[in-house]
C-alpha cells in the first residue's frame, strides 16, 4: 500500500475513506456531497477496464476507486504546491473536485462503447464530463450551496482554465489521472510493468521557473520508469490482443442492440438523448448493469435477432472474436496507421472475408491504434543545474531512445469462421 500523507495544513477532512492503494483518503464536507450525489455514485456500477477481466480476474474495479483516487493524488500535489506559493489555497477543493469529476462522462463498459460513440457522435468523454458538470441537477445543487463554479472545474477538465498548471495536474504527460490509473490498474490485473515509485515522483515534484512541472535530476530514474511503465501497460493490458477482442465484440453487441432492440435502449439512443438525461438526472441510471442486463433480457426473452443472441452467448460464455492478423509496430515518428497502406490492406482483407466468402459485415472488423507514448511538448521537464530541458531532450536519459508512438494493426473475425478464413490467408 502506497501511504501517501500531506504534511500540510491543507486538505483535513470531515470524514475518510478508504482505499486499497492509499489507505484512508480524508474527504471535505463539500466533497463528500459531490460523491453522495447518483452521478458520482454512478461510476460504481461502471468498471475501469470493462471487460479486462475476462484475462485478468481481478480486474473489477471501478471508475468510482478511481476518481476518488485521482481526486486525493491531485490533492498530495496541489497541498505542496500551495505551500511552495505556487497554487492559492483557495483553489485546493477546486482541483480536487476537478479530480474526482474527471471520468463522470464516461460511457458503461468505459471504452468498448465510447469507442461507439465516437465513431458515431465524434463526442468523447471529456466533453460529455463537461456537460455532466455543468448542467446535472445534482452536481448542480451542491455548486450552488457551497458557491463552486461549475465552468471552472469542467476548464480544468478539458485543459482550459486561465491557471496553466491547473490543466497539468490533470491534463500532462504527468498527471494524477496518469499516476492513478497506472498504480490501480496494475495492482488489480496483477501486470508488475505497471508499478511505478509514486512516493518519490510525488516527493520531488516542483516547477520551474516558466510554470511547469518538473522534477529534478536525480529523479530522472523514476520519471524514466513512469513512461516504459505506460508503455508496457498499453501493449499487455490497455491494448491486450484478447482484451480488445471482447471490447470489439461488445461494441458490436451494442450497435445490434441499438438497431433491433432500440426502445429497451432508450432515452439513451442519441446524443441530444443522453443529454436531455443529463439535464433530467436520469443520466446516473445508464451504467453497465443498464447495458448487462439487456443482454440478459435478450437472451431470457428471445429478443432480436439470432446473430445478436449468439454474440451475447459467445460473449456470456467467454469465446471473444479472434486475431488473423496483429501488428505492432513502435516509431518515433507518427505511422498515420489509418492511412497507410497496411491499414488499406486490411480494410481490403476484410472487404474479401465479407464479400467473397459471403459473411456478414460484423464477423470481420478491422482495429487500428496509433498511441502517442511520449509527447514531446507535454512530457516532464528535468531540472538540472538550474536549467530546465524536456525528458526527451535531457542527454543523461534512457527516454532519448524509447519510441513515441505505437501502432496497433489487427483484423478480427467472429471464432465460427477463424479456420476458414485462416485457409484463405494461407492459400
Amino acid at each position: 500500500m502506497v501511504r501517501l500523507r500531506s504534511t500540510s495544513s491543507v486538505g483535513k477532512g470531515v470524514k475518510s475513506i478508504y482505499d486499497e492503494i492509499y489507505g484512508y483518503i480524508p474527504v471535505s464536507e463539500l466533497e463528500l456531497k459531490v460523491i453522495e450525489t447518483p452521478t458520482l455514485q454512478r461510476l460504481r456500477r461502471i468498471k475501469q477496464l470493462a471487460l479486462a477481466w475476462y484475462v485478468y480476474p481481478g480486474a473489477v474495479h471501478t471508475r468510482f476507486s478511481h476518481s476518488l483516487g485521482v481526486m486525493h493524488v491531485i490533492g498530495i500535489i496541489a497541498s505542496k504546491f500551495i505551500d511552495e506559493g505556487y497554487i492559492k489555497r483557495d483553489d485546493y477543493e477546486l482541483l480536487r473536485i476537478a479530480g474526482v469529476l474527471h471520468d463522470i462522462g464516461h460511457t458503461p463498459y468505459s471504452h468498448a462503447i465510447e469507442l461507439y460513440m465516437t465513431q458515431a457522435f465524434k463526442v468523447r468523454h471529456e466533453e460529455m464530463a463537461t456537460y455532466v458538470i455543468e448542467n446535472d441537477p445534482y452536481l448542480n445543487e451542491v455548486f450552488s450551496k457551497y458557491g463552486v463554479n461549475p465552468k471552472e472545474v469542467s476548464s480544468i477538465i478539458r485543459g482550459t482554465h486561465k491557471e496553466p498548471l491547473h490543466n497539468m495536474l490533470l491534463s500532462s504527460d504527468l498527471d494524477a489521472d496518469r499516476i492513478d490509473y497506472l498504480l490501480r490498474d496494475s495492482l488489480h490485473t496483477g501486470v508488475a510493468y505497471g508499478m511505478i515509485d509514486i512516493d518519490r515522483i510525488l516527493h520531488t515534484l516542483m516547477v520551474d521557473k516558466d510554470g511547469e512541472i518538473a522534477v529534478p535530476a536525480k529523479s530522472v530514474q523514476a520519471i524514466e520508469n513512469f513512461y516504459i511503465a505506460r508503455m508496457h501497460m498499453y501493449r499487455a493490458v490497455y491494448h491486450h490482443k484478447t482484451i480488445a477482442a471482447f471490447q470489439v465484440m461488445m461494441k458490436t453487441i451494442y450497435e445490434m442492440m441499438l438497431n433491433e432492440l432500440r426502445e429497451y435502449l432508450e432515452p439513451f439512443t442519441t446524443i441530444s438523448n443522453i443529454l436531455s438525461t443529463i439535464k433530467k438526472g436520469t443520466f446516473y441510471l445508464w451504467d453497465d448493469n443498464y447495458i448487462a442486463g439487456l443482454m440478459n433480457l435478450t437472451l431470457v426473452k428471445n429478443l432480436g435477432s439470432d446473430d445478436l443472441k449468439d454474440l451475447i452467448r459467445l460473449l456470456f460464455n467467454r469465446v471473444g472474436y479472434k486475431a488473423v492478423y496483429d501488428k505492432i509496430k513502435l516509431s518515433r515518428e507518427p505511422l498515420s496507421v489509418r492511412e497507410n497502406e497496411e491499414a488499406i490492406s486490411l480494410s481490403n482483407l476484410k472487404d474479401l472475408i465479407i464479400n467473397g466468402l459471403g459473411y456478414k459485415d460484423f464477423m470481420a472488423i478491422p482495429y487500428v491504434e496509433e498511441l502517442n507514448l511520449v509527447d514531446e511538448d507535454l512530457c516532464v521537464k528535468i531540472l538540472d543545474n538550474e536549467s530546465t530541458t524536456r525528458i526527451t531532450e535531457f542527454e543523461s536519459s534512457i527516454i532519448n531512445s524509447i519510441p513515441r508512438y505505437i501502432a496497433i494493426t489487427r483484423l478480427y473475425v467472429h471464432p465460427y469462421i477463424l479456420d476458414k478464413v485462416r485457409n484463405m490467408i494461407r492459400k
